[in-house]
């Protein structure tokens, strides 16, 4: 070979034609010859897997040397074209184009054995533990096989190769993430008095940087760091925070937590030290350099960070925020221990300097403060509110404030008229619930606060406030629902106290105008808005249960003899039984109702619901086409027992005032026991008491129901006029 390229170098300048040819032919067939070793070489590997040839340090060798051959070639083919490139342009053309087959084949084969190489490469450097340098081969291989100017896809070993590739980075990938999970070991240990997790180190530094580089450059780290950080909230932080425990390190490689009593919150002190102790061990034993000086607590920052802080402020330093003045003016100290441990994360490279999280949010403490009052008010305003309605005082009618004529100051003689009552802002006397009057000292309590407070916390203050009554007026009605549908008492209860409280929203502000400044009076800070919404919450509660009771009472009227009066010769048994089951749901209304509600509220509320009862019977019996004259008789018995029996459930027992149809029930009575006679002296041609109750169509209708066809009663109804 050596002989070969001299005699070319030798003829340089007097090269003719046929030696080119002579030349390129011979090396056509070195390059031949070589093609089918490589090709034998790759399948004995890659496709048929027989036994490992050694002959790859000669083909290396015999590859190098045709490589160099080819380039002194195509060197002189370019000079050559030069000098006769009149007369042979054709012909040199063809010859540099048939070199040019031949270097592409010979690329081929050259790509082809640095795969291999590659491959022998990957295998012993694993087999070391040497996975930087396994994991840089890997890339290398990767390049080489996805290279999209090389023509390597179109060979027939091309697939095997790449399976083989794909086989190793996966191997290297799992035994190197294998490795990793063994030397950094988290352990679990639940007894039944305590909990006890630790983290434990079993290598030393240099090695478990070696696999975190490796897995970096094999693009698997970040799967790394997600599952770490998982487990590091998992098994160290959060029980740090949230539990009570003793936190230590055993012979500088086992990091242990020892839950001593869960859910019970350690000071912020005892979590920023031993969060301190912990990120101080991290650094000790896994501040490895990952890429470009960047460590592995920096590349475990974004998958940590926000885990970390939320529930550090939320459930641990939110906590420290002062609730009053006094305390607000010993901050400082807790403002230096935080930003202490800020520093630290800071310098250990966990945080960059631009990070400053946690005193950012300190900085701020005029906003957290007052934040803080604000929720821990409405929070303690929510648990007043789900107290029990049942839990009731008197409440005793205070003096009405005196409505005093003013005279304008401008004018001496011109004066505003009184047009108030001076029992407009008077509230009678009732029972209501003490969570009503707990929310109504609350309030005032957040009102002298905002008179000692600055502009900015008075405003919060105020409309913090104004959030309580109308935290009342949603969350009453919802949480205690199922008590509110059901049990008349607790209706009652509700309706008072929204009563209450919009009767004392109507001068609140006005009581704590002066107290406030000048700036705070001026944007006419009210509470009259919020009377409407509270009464509404409270009617609205109590006309809906109003209806309930109605309905129960119609119920049992529509399910006793009332409905089949003209289908019996007799009442049915189940009539006179309806009929004091609903006296009965009155009287019950009266017992838990007429010592809780004001007096002029429990007549609306029962006449209303006696009024619907008593409408209900006279529209049952108008309606009947026969009532038997027994029928008749048994009925006017019945109603006198409800005339006897319902007056009695008013405390003044004077049931006309409160039920409308009162009168009419009393006429029905008398029409249904009395004679022909009796029934056209009472109508009076139109003008007597029951023609006072009755229309001409009703009272022609019950003539016709209760008397047989005679002549009188004809003569009686043609006089009744339509």
């Amino acid at each position: 070979m050596t002989s070969f390229v001299a005699d070319i170098l030798a003829t340089a300048g007097k090269l003719e034609k046929e030696n080119l040819y002579k030349n390129i032919a011979e090396v056509q067939k070195e390059i031949t010859k070589l093609e089918y070793q490589v090709k034998d070489f790759m399948d004995d590997n890659y496709v048929e897997f027989n036994a490992k040839l050694t002959r790859d340090i000669h083909l290396v060798k015999k590859t190098e040397q045709l490589l160099e051959e080819i380039n002194i070639l195509q060197s002189r083919i370019n000079h050559q074209i030069k000098i006769e490139l009149s007369g042979s342009i054709k012909e040199l053309k063809t010859l540099s184009h048939e070199l040019k087959e031949s270097n592409i084949s010979l690329q081929l084969s050259n790509q082809l054995i640095s795969l291999h190489k590659c491959i022998k490469s990957i295998k012993k450097t694993q087999e070391e533990k040497q996975y930087v340098n396994t994991a840089k081969t890997l890339q290398e291989m990767h390049s080489l096989l996805n290279n999209p100017h090389s023509l390597l896809q179109h060979l027939e070993v091309y697939t095997a190769i790449k399976d083989e590739y794909c086989n190793l980075s996966r191997s290297c990938v799992r035994e190197a993430s294998d490795l990793l999970h063994d030397q950094i070991c988290w352990n679990n240990d639940e007894k039944e008095e305590k909990t006890t997790n630790s983290i434990a180190m079993k290598t030393e530094h240099d090695d478990i940087q070696e696999l975190m580089q490796g897995l970096y450059i094999m693009d698997y780290f970040e799967n790394e760091l997600e599952i770490f950080s998982t487990k590091l909230m998992d098994y160290i932080i959060k029980p740090i925070i949230y539990d009570h425990c003793s936190v230590y390190v055993v012979k500088e490689k086992v990091f242990v937590v020892e839950i001593l009593e869960k859910k019970k919150m350690p000071s912020y002190k005892s979590v920023l030290y031993n969060l301190k102790l912990l990120f101080k061990y991290l650094h000790q034993h896994l501040n490895s350099i990952i890429i470009d000086n960047e460590t592995f607590l920096r590349k475990l920052q974004p998958y940590l960070l926000e885990q970390l802080l939320h529930p550090l402020i939320t459930d641990c330093i939110s906590h420290t925020i002062p609730t009053s003045n006094a305390n607000l003016k010993n901050f400082e100290p807790v403002v230096e221990i935080i930003n202490e441990f800020q520093n630290y994360l800071i310098e250990i490279g966990f945080l960059s300097e631009d990070q400053l999280i946690l005193s950012n949010y300190t900085n701020n403490i005029d906003k957290l403060f007052i934040n803080r009052i604000c929720q821990d008010l409405l929070a303690k305003a929510r648990n007043i509110m789900r107290k029990d309605l049942h839990d009731s005082v008197r409440y005793e009618p205070q003096v009405p404030p005196k409505l005093i004529n003013k005279v304008f100051e401008n004018d001496c003689e011109l004066s505003i008229e009184k047009k108030l009552s001076d029992m407009s802002f008077y509230l009678p006397k009732c029972q209501i619930s003490k969570n009503a009057q707990e929310t109504l000292e609350l309030a005032r309590t957040i009102l002298d606060e905002a008179c000692d407070s600055s502009d900015a916390c008075a405003i919060r203050l105020f409309y913090t406030c104004r959030n309580v009554f109308e935290m009342y007026a949603g969350l009453v009605p919802e949480h205690h629902k199922k008590f509110l549908e059901t049990i008349p008492q607790q209706v009652a209860l509700f309706h008072n106290n929204c009563m209450y409280l919009a009767h004392h929203l109507l001068t609140l502000a006005h009581e704590y105008r002066d107290k406030f400044s000048k700036v705070v009076q001026k944007l006419n800070l009210t509470f009259a808005d919020q009377v409407v919404i509270l009464r509404d919450a409270g009617s609205k509660c109590f006309l809906d249960h109003m209806k309930y009771q109605g309905n129960i009472i119609f119920d049992i009227i529509k399910d006793s003899g009332f409905s089949v009066l003209s289908q019996a010769s007799q009442l049915d048994s189940s009539t006179e039984r309806a009929l004091r089951q609903c006296i009965r749901q009155l009287e019950l209304l009266k017992t838990v109702w007429l010592d809780v509600l004001p007096v002029n509220i429990y007549c609306k509320a029962v006449g209303c619901i006696t009024n619907s009862m008593i409408d209900d019977l006279v529209t049952k019996v108008i309606s009947a086409e026969d009532i038997p004259i027994d029928v008749a008789t048994e009925l006017v018995t019945l109603f006198n027992m409800v005339v006897k029996r319902t007056p009695q459930i008013f405390p003044d027992q004077q049931i006309q005032q409160h039920v409308r149809k009162w009168g009419k029930f009393l006429e029905l009575i008398k029409l249904l026991g009395a004679s022909l006679k009796e029934i056209e002296v009472r109508w009076g041609n139109g003008k007597g008491p029951l023609a006072q109750e009755f229309t001409p169509s009703q009272v022609k209708q019950l003539i016709r129901a209760i008397f047989q066809n005679t002549d009188r009663r004809s003569n009686l109804l043609a006089s009744i006029k339509v």
